[in-house]
């Protein structure tokens, strides 16, 4: 907000005057006022101007301050009011707050008290601008982490969330999570989400690397410096230069690179390989891992001080068996984008199919998944995947399930138990959650299937709308 609009109604022309002469002394906060004698003409006056503030008499012989108040509340709610008295009692106070006045001030007033309730709404008006602001852009960014990551999980929906605010800052970044979580994912869509966007984004896999050339690849080297450079070579760090650096597996970063990672961290400054010349580089580091650093600073293999350093905005991204929910989305995602690509329209999963990659653990998470759906695209015939065109593990994952099921040391009870149990999990899975379309499935009401599940342990971890 550049300037607070005031409208003063007052009846009394002295009254008028003086605040005239207050507001053309007033320096902060800038204000441009305008001055009303006549109580019935402000609806047309807030019609016809942007007002922030309108600043009213009491006690006027055509209106009161209380008709004006509930006037400006229901023209423009967003309006802050503050009303003028020669004396008030502590229950009309109160009426005129829970109407929502904004303050109450009791003549005579003066240039100070004056000022310091404008101060006030002037610099809250503006934090909430900017937090209408912030809002604003945290969702344009959630959007676009939307648009490339499937999700319906609330699990999942706060670390987007997360996400897109970091992706608003420079601060580093550690993201943590099993192999195949998308980590990569996320890092770009904080980058391209972010005031960087324009500029670089480097990847590194260190631990597609030999240890030899992981110092070479991030800071570059010299022609002559080594038995093949046979010219100059700008590292990593020099590419990302205004951008972002996404170091994946840094878990694997050998302790000598380690200290010459921290140095650029917390100076900018790097050698290349054979040089003296001190060079700079304004990046952002995103890194991602999947082993347990702490264990590894315990263990002296991690420096803590370069861990505090990348870890310091952390994002977990859980396993997909830990957001069984956002199976069926991701099967569709798949099933669409693969198709697309290999010119394979219109696939149908048989319900056999389906349960069965609903129901798989998928303990290589989502790249996992997405292996699985483009080979069984492959094989498809007809348009159909049936759950002959499914990996032989699915099979035998389901064939451990029912092995257990009928463990010969279960008694009766227990073995009933299980089968239960599978059978409405596996229902629940199918209908995503819908425990009133699971219910009808089963053959059973709602109440029963809700009565059974409680009984059973059962959770439903799909999200209720």
């Amino acid at each position: 907000m550049k300037i607070l609009n005031v409208l003063i109604i007052d009846d009394d022309p002295t009254q008028l005057e003086l605040f005239k002469l207050m507001f053309e002394k007033m320096e902060y906060p800038p204000c441009k006022a305008t001055y009303a004698s006549d109580g019935e003409k402000i609806i047309s006056i807030l019609s016809e101007a942007h007002i922030d503030l309108v600043i009213s008499d009491y006690f006027m012989p055509d209106i009161t301050g209380k008709e004006v108040l509930e006037r400006v509340k229901a023209e423009k709610p967003e309006c802050e009011v503050i009303i003028l008295t020669s004396g008030t009692t502590t229950n009309e106070a109160i009426e005129l707050m829970k109407k929502g006045a904004n303050d109450f001030i009791i003549k005579p007033i003066s240039f100070e008290v004056l000022k310091n309730r404008l101060v006030k709404i002037f610099e809250l008006k503006n934090l909430i601008q900017e937090n209408e602001k912030l809002l604003k852009q945290v969702k344009i960014k959630t959007k676009h982490f939307s648009s490339s990551i499937i999700f319906k999980s609330q699990k999942m929906n706060n670390i987007v969330n997360i996400a897109a605010r970091a992706s608003q800052t420079d601060a580093n970044i550690l993201i943590r999570g099993e192999s195949g979580t998308g980590k990569e994912l996320f890092a770009r869509g904080i980058h391209f989400s972010s005031p960087r966007k324009e500029k670089p984004f480097i990847t590194v896999n260190i631990a597609a690397l030999p240890e030899s050339l992981i110092e070479s690849e991030l800071f570059g080297y010299e022609k002559g410096s080594f038995t093949g450079a046979e010219a100059t070579r700008k590292g990593r760090f020099e590419e990302a230069h205004g951008g972002t650096l996404f170091i994946d597996e840094a878990g694997d970063i050998p302790l000598t690179i380690q200290t010459k990672l921290l140095r650029i961290l917390q100076f900018g400054e790097f050698q290349r390989i054979g040089s003296n010349k001190t060079l700079t580089s304004d990046v952002r580091i995103i890194a991602a891992t999947s082993r347990n650093l702490e264990e590894m600073i315990k263990e002296g293999k991690f420096r803590e001080d370069l861990f505090y350093r990348i870890n310091v905005i952390p994002i977990v991204i859980p396993p997909l068996r830990d957001r069984r929910e956002d199976i069926p989305s991701l099967i569709d995602h798949f099933l669409k984008v693969i198709g697309e690509k290999h010119e394979i329209e219109n696939t149908i999963l048989t319900e056999n199919a389906h349960s069965l990659l609903v129901s798989y653990p998928y303990p290589g998470n989502i790249r996992e998944m997405e292996n699985i759906i483009e080979y069984a695209l492959a094989l498809s015939r007809n348009g159909t995947i049936t759950t002959k065109e499914l990996p032989e593990i699915l099979q035998k994952s389901s064939g451990i399930e029912t092995e257990l099921l009928f463990a010969e040391e279960s008694g009766y009870n227990e073995k009933m138990a299980r089968f239960e149990s599978q059978i409405i999990r596996s229902t629940l899975n199918k209908y995503e959650g819908n425990q009133s379309a699971a219910a009808r499935k089963l053959g059973i009401t709602e109440r029963k299937l809700r009565s059974r599940m409680a009984i059973l342990g059962i959770e439903n971890t799909f999200r209720q709308f």
